[in-house]
């Protein structure tokens, strides 16, 4: 938002004029004559820096398929752009500094001497007007950036899924390595026999290599467990939930209801700021279902003992 509504300002003269003008106004000189003697109405100082950006935005923008990581790189140019527009707005809304030396020849030498009398006469509220917009639009910026990082942490709900089964299988699944004594061996859960399946909806949420990596590895005497994609791959579809029933331990779904499946957590996501509430709100995204066949069930605190 600030650098779209400082970027013109960049190229233009407009603070410069509009200071020019009052000054004129208020010295009863004429604000029609020498436009040019002060620079003319367009600064193209920076058109060398914005004609590559241009450019690299309008080949991109040929492209049939768009995203808005395509023009991250140009960003940081453009916001040049705004920070060197908020500076003429600064030098317009606070014309004198350096306790006077830099006072216009148009003062006079007791006027010289005082950076404050100069201040009072080159000081009109226009210019500060103009530029407490230019920091209204920069603080407005930062407190949607602000918003839209808090959205972005509900975003996820397919990746936090995965952190969810990975502490649930945590305390289901004892180490192999632990001494059980009150248990019958051959019905344990093993890492190893973990089969998790990940749909479309929750892949496209935050489930990623590095997740999977985290979340199917626990120890190195441990194998790590496989993690199966839906897509639009032949491999990767699955042929009703009898498939999923025989094939798979747990789901990471959209769906709530699959059957031969019972239900361990549920992540919101799909958030949405309430301005009537002030709040954020979510609803149900993805659900962590767990085979009925699973002997894990019943190992939830067989991790802690020894």
């Amino acid at each position: 938002m600030t650098t779209a509504l400082l970027f013109p300002l960049a190229f233009v003269r407009l603070p410069e004029r509009i200071d020019l003008w009052i000054t004129r106004r208020r010295s009863g000189q004429s604000t029609r004559k020498d436009p040019k003697k002060h620079g003319g109405f367009f600064d193209l100082t920076l058109l060398p820096f914005f004609l590559p950006i241009l450019g690299y935005i309008a080949l991109y923008s040929c492209l049939p398929h768009k995203e808005i990581r395509f023009i991250f790189p140009a960003i940081p140019m453009l916001n040049v752009f705004a920070a060197y527009a908020m500076s003429r707005l600064h030098k317009v809304a606070f014309p004198v500094i350096d306790g006077g030396k830099n006072v216009p020849e148009k003062y006079s030498s007791a006027d010289r001497k005082s950076a404050s009398s100069a201040y009072r006469l080159n000081f009109h509220w226009t210019g500060f007007f103009m530029w407490l917009c230019g920091i209204g639009t920069i603080l407005t910026t930062m407190i949607g950036s602000q918003l839209f990082i808090r959205l972005s942490m509900e975003n996820y709900p397919g990746g936090e899924a995965l952190n969810r089964l990975r502490r649930h299988l945590d305390s289901s699944i004892p180490s192999s390595r632990t001494t059980i004594h009150s248990i019958n061996l051959q019905n344990t859960p093993k890492w190893e026999d973990v089969r998790v399946h990940v749909d479309v909806a929750a892949a496209m949420t935050g489930v990623s290599l590095f997740g999977q990596r985290h979340a199917s590895r626990r120890y190195d005497y441990e194998s790590p467990f496989p993690i199966e994609k839906s897509g639009y791959e032949d491999e990767n579809q699955l042929e009703g939930n009898s498939k999923r029933t025989k094939k798979f331990t747990h789901l990471l779904s959209e769906e709530q209801n699959v059957d031969g499946y019972h239900l361990v957590d549920v992540v919101k996501g799909y958030p949405r700021f309430d301005f009537k509430n002030f709040r954020i709100d979510t609803r149900n995204a993805t659900y962590i279902l767990e085979s009925d066949d699973w002997p894990g069930g019943e190992m939830s605190n067989l991790s802690t003992r020894v």
